[in-house]
């Protein structure tokens, strides 16, 4: 049964009808910094969210109250707490997320300007409360309650303003140690990346540099012993191993290659190994025309045929047969190299080849294709079933 992929858990409605009020907001910001505002926004319209919601109430709550104990009127003391708050917040997100423009010599400008506007909004808000209150029209009405008013609210004013700036440069250091962090982690999993397909690629041009080396000397050494007795064989044996050393050279540099390029190369092997075997080796290719088209790693299907030669065919005294049948049948492709050898042998283990062939097709397919032995009485069958569809489906 398919497994749903994960992903970002649906946005409810609260959420959602903020973003759509956001979203020219969101079209004017830089990507990076709009997926970080996104991702906070998440965080605070979600159910998590209300203890952020909670815990701002209680401050501006618990702060007011403090400031009317303090003697500010309860309308005054609310504003004032409130307007330190939300100004401490703003702040906090704003170093959050354009932390390069909260430097240290912003910082000071920001602290000069946050407690000259502070100042200000409080004396505008003491005359206006003082002349709407009680009534007072001539200066010196407002000189004696302004001064008891500023002793008042200077310490709160400050405390203010130097809290703003303390909490926008530890937001603003706090998010650059995050940010080289994630740049750290990305520049790292970059490298790790490069260092696996590299790693992969080392693997792949070993083992295709693996396949078939033996053959060629075996045969390179028996050539040499027929031309130095002037026997008539060395001429075909020659031919065909030139013919296959062309074909070879050229397809194994290659990454992925089709069976129709491979196909005459298995019959130049099979062609080797008659000359240099005689009527103790019988080779058959049958190959349909879809399955030509067919891309595989190079050199798969002559290991599999070196493979039945040596360990079957080439197992029998008195000579034996390798078949090499490749057929598409809708949207698998099958290829068989079948032998009349001995069969597997009780507590058989699998060799380089094999294993060269199973590495390179999960390197390549994943679990799109696999190789497949069996007993096929008498010898083994050899089989690799591949499925041509781009994406394989999912296990039950």
């Amino acid at each position: 049964m398919d497994t749903p992929a994960a992903g970002p858990p649906p946005l409810n409605r609260v959420q959602r009808c903020y973003f759509r009020w956001a979203a020219p907001w969101y079209d004017r910001m830089d990507p990076g910094l709009r997926e970080e505002a996104r991702r906070i926004d998440t965080f605070l319209y979600s159910a998590r969210g209300l203890w952020v919601w909670a815990g701002v109430v209680s401050a501006i709550v618990a702060s007011a109250f403090g400031l009317a104990a303090a003697g500010f009127p309860p309308a005054l003391a609310l504003l004032c707490s409130a307007a330190v708050w939300v100004a401490l917040l703003g702040a906090g997100l704003s170093a959050w997320l354009m932390p390069e423009r909260h430097t240290a010599r912003r910082l000071g400008r920001t602290a000069v300007i946050v407690t000259g506007m502070a100042f200000a909004g409080a004396l505008t808000g003491f005359l206006v409360a003082r002349a709407t209150v009680h009534g007072a029209r001539t200066p010196g009405e407002f000189v004696g309650p302004l001064g008891e008013a500023f002793v008042r609210a200077a310490p709160v004013l400050l405390l203010g303003g130097v809290a703003l700036v303390i909490v926008m440069a530890a937001m603003a250091r706090l998010r650059r140690w995050q940010m080289a962090r994630e740049l750290a982690h990305l520049r790292l999993e970059q490298a790790l990346e490069v260092a696996r397909r590299q790693a992969a690629e080392a693997r792949l041009a070993a083992l295709q540099a693996q396949v078939q080396p033996h053959f060629i000397f075996n045969t390179l050494a028996a050539l040499q012993h027929w031309v130095d007795e002037g026997d008539p064989r060395a001429a075909p044996l020659l031919r065909a191993l030139t013919g296959f050393l062309r074909g070879s050279t050229e397809l194994l540099a290659r990454d992925s290659a089709t069976l129709g390029d491979e196909l005459p190369l298995v019959e130049h092997y099979l062609a080797v190994m008659q000359a240099r075997w005689g009527d103790r080796l019988r080779g058959h290719v049958e190959a349909d025309a879809a399955s030509r088209a067919v891309q595989l790693p190079p050199g798969l299907l002559l290991t599999l045929v070196e493979n039945a030669v040596e360990h079957g065919a080439g197992a029998r005294l008195e000579g034996g047969e390798v078949r090499v049948r490749v057929q598409v049948d809708g949207a698998r492709c099958r290829v068989e190299v079948r032998d009349n050898g001995p069969g597997l042998a009780a507590g058989w283990q699998e060799g380089v080849g094999l294993g060269n062939v199973r590495q390179r097709l999960a390197h390549r397919f994943g679990d799109r294709a696999r190789l497949v032995l069996e007993d096929a009485a008498p010898g083994v069958c050899a089989r690799i079933e591949l499925d041509l569809r781009e994406e394989a489906p999912h296990g039950h």
